[in-house]
């Protein structure tokens, strides 16, 4: 079978008026109907607002307020086409085209023929073109996106999210809308022979002893063999060297099994812990000794054991975890989007921020439910880095209503997504559990985390079970009897998986006004692990003048409210700064509010750590911007420059001498 790049093909982009793209003529005047827009070149992957952006046809959105003037994009149908040149496909021949990301949904023509209706950010495509393309002749390609769905942002109701393309681009305390639509991943076309041949499924299972392991594949041959009898071959190599091969005929079509036994390994290790060992397997399908089809992934063989706490009530989730036999403090960050427009965001942009925490001593990743499924090279990047990686479904919070939706029709779709994930992260040596969503709760006025048997956790747990048999699955985040850790509350038994807290606060159910009261909370602190804690803090003063259009004194109004409105602290810093030079004043600003984002997550931070394991770990929220926010709880910055909490939380991460972390508070 012969692989088409369709990205290589010379791409342009129109900007229609819904549906007008339709019709070749008015039916009132009889004129050629053009588009709106363009056509324009474009180079795939891309979003539109990126190829707006390189034409000068809108302003960019990462400055100032200029977000706002992006926003008529979301209300044209957009049409990516390209020429199939004559003779690139044989006559005859099955064609598929598949899609790693299409944001969000369309049509698929192959000139003036609609080939299907196509919907879903979040899982991969596969259209038959067989019918449209196999006469050996030129035709054109088209890929027309509508408009985006009217999901909801950061506030709203979970019970409603029914689309599933992800919130954060909706608006949410860091980002302002901003909704991408385009081509994600890659785009290719498979022809030729009608062999469907796919690696399925991997089990790397560890041994005790740290040493042997059982490696199993699953290959589905889906499509009829030639009449010639196949051989699958899997080989598994470290380096130039050998270190197993298993090989079976296949006769018929089916699911075939291949197993090594008692194989000589390294174990693979979190960061900071022992080396990342990687293998590399390879499965081929032979014909007469020659290779027709091939697959090939990097895999690690790991052995994760969970146990409770030390002192956990005996109806808490276990929430010590065990790597490869040895208990490890679980620490790191919540990870979102790079950019808003994630669509476009370059591989050396994943590489920079993965190497930054991996510095930093991070051994965990939770990626948040409310954005994408990442691109693949980050998860490969977390392989390579000993990366651990906490894996949401998306189904995120919303502020009034938490509840996750009850249809039938909206949970069978989250069930294909949720399949869709695990099938394409389970083989990673680095996917350490799933999660049903982010923040997730019952009815009740409380905010109590959302039991295990709504219809719509069973669904996704019913997934892993299947799919990924033996992998953890938790219903959401927090999880327990409390969404969050009281003082009024400690001793009680109650604070198992919590958030928050998010920064001081004079009102509410914490009253933490300064360091010295957030010190008190924290040394207290009975929980039994804190998947969410926050404390804002300024971005650099670079990254804000870069961005800030001119806006950013004082800090508050319109510009810090369109992204930063939560984590501005200019009343904590007003009357000491209000009457000093604009320049100076935003220079003392930004070194007092990093100074206590890097205080208080330090301090919070060594707490945790010292109880271990009692506690079972400590991962903050968030790690880095998405958007050039003037503030926030990240630790890096929009231009992925480190703040000063980065730094004291390294001091932190890469400790683990507990007289040692006792002298830093």
């Amino acid at each position: 079978m012969a692989i088409i790049n369709l990205e290589q093909l010379k791409w342009t982009l129109s900007g229609w008026r819904p549906f007008a793209w339709k019709l070749s003529f008015s039916m009132e005047t009889g004129c050629h109907i053009i588009p709106d827009l363009g056509p324009i070149n474009i180079k795939l992957p891309s979003s539109v607002q990126a190829a707006l952006l390189h034409e000068g046809i809108i302003p960019d959105w990462n400055v100032g307020l200029n977000s706002r003037e992006c926003e008529w994009v979301e209300h044209r149908h957009w049409e990516f086409s390209a020429v199939l040149d004559a003779g690139l496909i044989s006559k005859s021949e099955h064609v598929c085209m598949k899609a790693q990301g299409l944001d969000y949904s369309g049509w698929i023509y192959v000139d003036k023929e609609q080939v299907c209706k196509f919907h879903g950010t979040l899982i991969e495509h596969c259209f038959d073109l067989t019918k449209f393309v196999d006469d050996g002749k030129e035709h054109c390609l088209r890929i027309i996106f509508e408009e985006p769905p009217r999901e909801q942002g950061q506030i709203g109701y979970t019970s409603h999210s029914h689309f599933m393309k992800p919130r954060f681009n909706y608006s949410w305390d860091w980002c302002p809308r901003f909704v991408p639509i385009g081509i994600w991943g890659t785009l290719k076309i498979e022809h030729g022979r009608s062999l469907n041949f796919e690696l399925k499924d991997i089990r790397a299972e560890l041994e005790e002893d740290n040493l042997t392991a059982q490696l199993s594949l699953a290959v589905d041959i889906s499509r009829d063999p030639p009449d010639d009898e196949l051989e699958l071959v899997a080989v598994l190599t470290d380096g130039q060297e050998q270190v197993g091969c298993v090989r079976q005929c296949v006769k018929d079509a089916g699911e075939y099994t291949l197993d090594f036994n008692s194989l000589t390994v390294e174990p693979w290790w979190p960061n900071m812990m022992g080396p990342t060992k990687l293998y590399k397997l390879e499965v081929f399908a032979l014909n007469n000794g020659q290779a027709i089809r091939s697959q090939s992934r990097k895999i690690g063989f790991k052995r994760i054991k969970w146990f409770p706490c030390l002192g956990a009530p005996t109806n808490a989730k276990p929430w010590k975890c065990e790597v490869n036999g040895t208990a490890v403090f679980l620490q790191g960050i919540n990870w979102t989007p790079l950019n808003a427009n994630y669509i476009d965001t370059p591989f050396e942009q994943y590489e920079e921020v993965v190497s930054l925490y991996r510095d930093m001593g991070c051994n965990i990743f939770r990626v948040w439910a409310g954005a994408i499924i990442e691109k693949e090279d980050f998860y490969r990047l977390c392989d390579e880095q000993g990366i651990l990686i906490w894996q949401e479904f998306p189904l995120s919070s919303s502020g009034i209503e938490n509840y996750p939706p009850e249809e039938e029709t909206v949970i069978s779709e989250l069930a294909t997504i949720a399949k869709s994930y695990v099938n394409r992260l389970k083989s990673h040596a680095s996917l350490l559990l799933w999660s049903g969503g982010n923040e997730l709760t019952e009815k009740d006025a409380a905010i109590t985390p959302i039991h295990e048997n709504h219809p719509c956790i069973v669904a996704m747990r019913n997934v892993v079970e299947e799919f990924d048999a033996g992998r953890r699955f938790v219903e959401t985040s927090p999880s327990g009897p409390c969404f969050l850790a009281t003082p009024a509350d400690y001793g009680k038994g109650l604070h198992h998986d919590v958030h928050g807290p998010w920064g001081f606060s004079e009102v509410g159910e914490f009253s933490m006004r300064n360091l010295d009261s957030w010190r008190t909370y924290w040394m207290e602190d009975d929980s039994l692990l804190r998947s969410e804690v926050g404390m804002p803090g300024a971005a650099n003063l670079e990254t804000i003048q870069k961005y800030d259009d001119g806006m950013a004194w004082p800090p508050e109004g319109e510009y810090w409210n369109h992204t930063a409105m939560w984590w501005t602290q200019w009343n904590q810093y007003k009357t000491i700064l209000q009457d000093e030079n604009e320049q100076q004043a935003l220079l003392e600003y930004v070194h007092l509010t990093q100074k206590q984002q890097a205080d208080a997550y330090e301090v919070a931070a060594v707490c945790c750590k010292k109880r271990f394991p009692e506690c079972g770990g400590f991962i903050i929220w968030m790690g880095h911007d998405s958007f050039p926010c003037p503030a926030n709880n990240s630790v890096i910055d929009y231009d992925r420059k480190p703040k000063p909490a980065y730094y004291a939380l390294k001091n932190v991460f890469r400790n683990d001498d507990k007289t040692s972390l006792n002298k830093i508070i």
